[in-house]
């Protein structure tokens, strides 16, 4: 368990410095509704680290952080000179096609590379863990300088957002430009650590959320740090339990985070009339999703007994049963027989696995003897696994067919049902309401 906290330890500081940051840019990308400029942004700064690569510089390296912070610099100048001549069709088309050309341009690069998919990879979704204390002292030098200059600034990045008075304001483009610059600083740093999906869910989730709580700055920048931290304990919690990949495992804790929150709004601190509006909307739209889904499940049943029907597997799970109860006695021995035997082997893996990732964390070196033989039981025991797995499949698509329709009819029956009992109901508030106003 210390293990565990000293290897995170540095990671979270990391990304509670990311969201200190960028929930604090992530709200004046939504004043300036400019929303997707940090994605653009974060593709050149990509852009400008593929293409140090590529030249035969080290990823990371000084030389690479030169190359993704120059090619933010001309993104930044682009969205300045292009904010007062995109009037017509809107900014955030500029900056569609800014993004769009920038991701164009780093597969082209990619394509030369001899390891274009692992770069890909990193480039979307970076390696937090990676984070060492040299790379968080650095990063903490350079948001501490543009949270200084945004300090000092304030006032000025806040009046260029206000309708009509950038247009009297001589110096307008000049903040723009040093907004840009400053945020284009930031992206570059973060996305050499967490990648273009985690620096955009730091930047607009935890703003997004303290802008549904209150329109004020100060009180949303608040609400933004505090539901960001959350989620970052949220997001390396489930990784390590999941044992996923810390970066995507985070975007979809950002995400989660977003819809508990926004659920939260709407349920408990709006007005009481909104509230009990929204509940009655919550429930009939729970109830009418549920509805759908085991309705179509229903349906995926008859139509297709031999496929995968995940919903039908999930309730067996929890309930402890399986389709043996329609197969014959031969047959089900058989389907235990080959569950037993690939859980077996499935952890036979997991052990192998779990030596190997060990290892690595004790600092111990592998011989190449050691880890070929690994590799090698890893491979033997996957593929019987995938035998006995197999054996599962056909004998769970034979149990499926026989059920198809004593339990895809009633199930598909019983949705129809409830979803014409719900819309009626539905109609009938509504003219219930309708009468009222006329009254």
């Amino acid at each position: 368990m210390s293990d565990l906290v000293a290897l995170l330890l540095t990671p979270f500081l990391a990304a509670c410095l990311f969201v200190g940051i960028h929930t604090w840019l992530g709200l004046q990308v939504l004043r300036r509704k400019v929303v997707f400029a940090d994605l653009a942004l974060a593709q050149l700064s990509a852009l400008g680290g593929t293409i140090a690569v590529a030249v035969g510089h080290a990823p990371g390296g000084a030389a690479g952080f030169g190359y993704a912070f120059a090619l933010t610099l001309l993104g930044a100048a682009l969205l300045t000179v292009t904010r007062r001549v995109s009037a017509q069709v809107g900014q955030e088309a500029v900056i569609g096609i800014l993004y769009v050309v920038a991701t164009a341009a780093a597969v082209l690069v990619v394509d030369r590379s001899p390891q274009g998919a692992e770069h890909v990879k990193r480039m979307l979704v970076g390696d937090i863990l990676t984070v060492n204390a040299s790379d968080l002292l650095k990063l903490a030098l350079i948001y501490a300088a543009v949270g200084a200059v945004h300090a000092l600034c304030r006032r000025h990045f806040l009046a260029t957002e206000e309708d009509g008075l950038q247009r009297r304001q001589s110096f307008t483009a000049l903040w723009d430009f040093l907004f840009y610059a400053t945020f284009g600083l930031v992206v570059t740093s973060s996305v050499a650590v967490a990648g273009v999906l985690l620096v955009f869910s730091f930047l607009i989730i935890p703003a997004v959320i303290g802008s549904l709580f209150s329109a004020r700055i100060s009180v949303a920048l608040g609400v933004g740090w505090g539901t960001g931290i959350a989620a970052s304990v949220l997001g390396f919690a489930a990784s390590v339990a999941l044992d996923a990949p810390t970066g995507a495992t985070m975007v979809v804790a950002f995400a989660s985070v977003l819809l508990v929150a926004a659920g939260a709004r709407a349920l408990f601190f709006a007005a009481p009339e909104a509230r009990r509006r929204n509940g009655r909307r919550a429930a009939v739209s729970v109830a009418t999703a549920l509805l759908a889904v085991v309705g179509a499940q229903g349906v995926w049943l008859m139509a297709q007994p031999m496929a995968d029907q995940p919903l039908l597997a999930l309730v067996e799970n929890r309930l402890g049963t399986g389709p043996e109860r329609f197969l014959s006695e031969g047959e089900r021995r058989v389907y235990r027989e080959a569950a037993e035997t690939e859980r077996g082997h499935r952890a036979e893996v997991e052990r192998l696995v779990g030596m190997e990732r060990n290892a690595r964390w004790r600092g111990d070196v592998l011989r190449e003897e050691e880890l070929r033989r690994i590799s090698s039981f890893q491979q033997t025991f996957n593929e019987m696994g995938r035998g006995e797995r197999f054996v599962q499949d056909h004998l769970r698509g034979l149990a499926r067919s026989r059920e198809r329709w004593i339990v895809g009819i009633p199930m598909t029956a019983l949705c129809v049902l409830g979803l014409l009992l719900l819309f009626r109901t539905r109609r009938m508030g509504v003219r219930a309401v309708r009468s009222g106003w006329n009254r």
